[in-house]
């Protein structure tokens, strides 16, 4: 009976046996599976439209996978916003590009430590629009009156100048103080704008030195007045009126839905116009379909110093900071891989070297 029941259940065993090699050989297969790295572009951190994938995030990833021993695939997806929800579905195990970590996106997912201090910041453009009330407002109304009260406090010093120069020897001067002195102002603005008095036959020792002088008083002034108003018209078509957040609420504003730039518009009740790419967001600014575009703020210098021409500038303080990490799936080993090996890359340089290779040059 022994001998039966061992014939019967040997085909079993034989069968489990079976099942347990298969399962041998697919498990180190299914564990040297590379991995499904999710990337949006975001300059500088996933630079667009490249042959291959470049960038702050791609070359610090690249480092981290080589230390942690790991092949990977690139996912390339359209809009940052994309990440975490294809990290949370399953479809990709990390994700990584300007990630901004929340208490939100972490009941999604989990975060690595943090690997870049951020925050959103303003772009405009420099040159304000050449209307008349924008030009009317940009002089310096305040600085034109005191220039002026100055002015008009010289031109009456010098037409008394002229007056007593002139007051024994000329006729129309031989009248009483006020029409006199009416005739020293005409005179007097003769000699600013003409630089010489008219009367050339013998004229006194004082008239010579009062002539010139008067005329060079008077290019003082004028060049002052010029200065003054030309200075100010220069600075307003190299300036926004928008110089943070307090400016924003009744400007036109632009940027990417689905981003804490949009969500902190959101929480302000500031309406803001869709922006797609970084491209789309550069022509409606410099078009001047929105006046201002908020995002994290190395993106913007990025795009300000690679595609501004001088025409964009990214203005006022970092505000509501943030960090960025690398997202992969809730309760995920990579998670502790990775943090061991951002805690090394930081302790022997090598993420500074990363990161002055992409930031270095614009701080």
């Amino acid at each position: 009976m022994i001998r039966s029941a061992v014939r019967r259940i040997a085909p079993c065993l034989a069968l489990l046996l079976a099942l347990a090699a298969l399962t041998m050989r697919v498990t180190p297969a299914l564990a040297a599976a590379p991995l499904r790295v999710a990337i949006a572009p975001v300059a500088p951190f996933v630079l667009p439209q490249t042959a291959t994938p470049e960038g702050f995030s791609i070359d610090l990833w690249n480092e981290i996978a080589r230390r942690m021993h790991v092949d990977f695939t690139w996912t390339v997806l359209p809009q940052q916003s994309a990440l975490l929800a294809a990290v949370a579905r399953g479809d990709a195990d990390v994700a990584i590009a300007a990630i901004t970590m929340t208490p939100a996106r972490e009941q999604t997912v989990d975060f690595s430590l943090p690997y870049f201090d951020s925050g959103l910041q303003i772009m405009v453009r420099t040159q304000s629009e050449s209307s008349f009330m924008a030009t009317f407002w940009s002089i310096p109304w305040l600085a034109l009156a005191q220039l002026v009260g100055i002015t008009v406090a010289i031109v009456f010093v010098l037409a008394n100048l002229v007056w007593l120069t002139e007051r024994r020897r000329d006729p129309g001067f031989q009248k009483p103080y006020w029409r006199a002195l009416g005739e020293g102002l005409w005179v007097t603005m003769l000699i600013i704008a003409t630089g010489e008095h008219g009367e050339r036959d013998a004229p006194g020792v004082w008239k010579r030195i009062l002539v010139p002088a008067m005329w060079l008083i008077g290019v003082v002034l004028i060049a002052q007045l010029t200065a003054t108003v030309t200075s100010s018209q220069t600075v307003a078509r190299l300036q926004s009126n928008i110089r943070g957040p307090d400016d924003l609420p009744g400007k036109t504003i632009g940027t990417a839905p689905g981003t804490t730039a949009a969500d902190y518009l959101t929480q302000r009740g500031l309406p803001f116009v869709d922006v797609h790419s970084a491209a789309e967001g550069i022509q409606m600014l410099t078009q001047g379909d929105v006046q201002a575009i908020v995002y994290d703020a190395p993106t913007l210098q990025y795009w300000a110093a690679k595609r501004g021409n001088g025409v964009l500038a990214v203005v006022g303080p970092i505000f509501r900071p943030e960090k960025y990490g690398i997202a992969v799936a809730n309760g995920s080993a990579l998670r502790k891989s990775i943090n061991e090996t951002l805690l090394a890359m930081y302790e022997d340089g090598t993420y500074e070297q990363i990161y002055s290779k992409w930031f270095a040059a614009n701080k």
